[in-house]
């Protein structure tokens, strides 16, 4: 068991801490002079005391009056009070915790992908994709996924999301996205969502999502192709 006392000054508190049987350390603050505080007050057996003090006049009173009543005495002095070290370098460098620009360009991309999804009309989750699909298995969502004729974004919790633009009013999954893929020569979900929902100048200004709900594929894939060429 330890108790210990800590004081700013000798006139000032004195902090004790002492460890019970199971472990736990108790705090409390003594007013007034320590040492007067202290000399009344009983300890266990083999209990040790420490008195602390940061101004170096205190700790010379301190060893005058518990002179001849102490084993040992440590005397630690980190620095003077008002003393600046020039040299002095902080513990935390918190410029090596700041991203480079890689790393920012990384975050800004997930954001513009995010706000790509946003304006398309968001996503669904897996069970609302089933109920669209008529309740299909989830292998068979996989599947679709897997062979690019269903698009899936990494959503919350890193959770497939499903971009609601490729489903027509009826729930079915739009026609074409594998050729699409394929055409941009990419397997990036981001980047399929990208093309299909922004106007191409290719397509005269129109969204190639609106193009593929209207049957026309073939303009679609020649654009993808181009935009696959530009981006390899």
């Amino acid at each position: 068991m330890t108790d210990k006392a800590h004081s700013r000054t000798s006139r000032s508190s004195a902090k004790a801490r002492s460890k019970t049987p199971l472990g736990i350390v108790t705090m409390f603050t003594m007013k007034g002079d320590p040492i007067k505080a202290l000399s009344g007050f009983k300890l266990p057996a083999g209990a040790e005391v420490a008195i602390v003090s940061s101004r170096p006049e205190s700790v010379r009173e301190i060893r005058k009056t518990v002179r001849g009543r102490v084993a040992r005495v440590t005397e630690v002095i980190e620095k003077e009070p008002g003393q600046v070290h020039v040299d002095a370098k902080p513990l935390l460098d918190r410029s090596a915790f700041e991203p480079d620009a890689r790393s920012r360009a990384m975050l800004e991309g997930i954001r513009i992908a995010q706000e790509d999804l946003r304006d398309a009309g968001g996503a669904y989750d897996l069970d609302q994709v089933r109920t669209l699909m008529r309740g299909v298995s989830r292998q068979a969502v996989d599947k679709r996924v897997q062979e690019g004729s269903l698009l899936a974004v990494p959503g919350p919790s890193n959770r497939r999301s499903y971009p609601t633009l490729q489903f027509n009013r009826d729930g079915t999954v739009v026609p074409g996205l594998k050729a699409v893929r394929e055409a941009l020569q990419t397997r990036n979900p981001w980047s399929v969502l990208n093309f299909l929902s922004h106007a191409d100048v290719r397509l005269n200004n129109r969204k190639p999502i609106d193009l593929l709900k209207s049957g026309k594929l073939d303009v679609v894939l020649e654009a993808a192709r181009r935009h696959g060429e530009q981006g390899a």
